[in-house]
């Protein structure tokens, strides 16, 4: 139909501020790389120097995301990652994914965070360990 805009005819700007509006910004990450679209793959890895890992999927669809953010996503951005926000929980599969990694390292990590509470299954409110 002419004079129809498909949302990769926007300018790399627009869709820049699309995918910050994404939360957890992870989701976009397996959501984006590796599907075939050189231009969207690009401006989604720009956005990784920062993971955060903390919000809580325990109990909702992202899991099956997350699994293949360690397996598939990880692996391609590790040289990226400049700041890294984890929960406690994700300290096993991090570990593995960085032991599956050929230097076994990220690189240009400069910050590491690792949350320690959790949060009440029922209210959302969080709460520490012993209480």
């Amino acid at each position: 139909m002419k004079g129809t805009i498909e949302p990769l005819d926007l300018p790399d700007e627009m869709i820049f501020n699309i995918m910050n509006k994404i939360k957890p910004q992870v989701l976009l990450l397996c959501c984006i790389v590796n599907i075939g679209n050189h231009r969207l793959e690009h401006l989604a890895l720009d956005k990784c120097h920062s993971i955060d890992l903390s919000f809580d999927y325990q109990f909702n669809p992202y899991t099956l995301l997350l699994k293949r953010f360690h397996i598939d996503v990880l692996p391609r951005i590790y040289n990226n990652i400049q700041s890294l926000t984890i929960s406690i929980k994700h300290l096993l599969p991090i570990d593995a994914a960085v032991k599956a990694i050929p230097d076994k390292l990220l690189p240009n990590l400069r910050h590491l965070k690792i949350l320690v509470g959790y949060r009440h299954l029922y209210t959302g409110t969080p709460f520490k360990i012993g209480e």
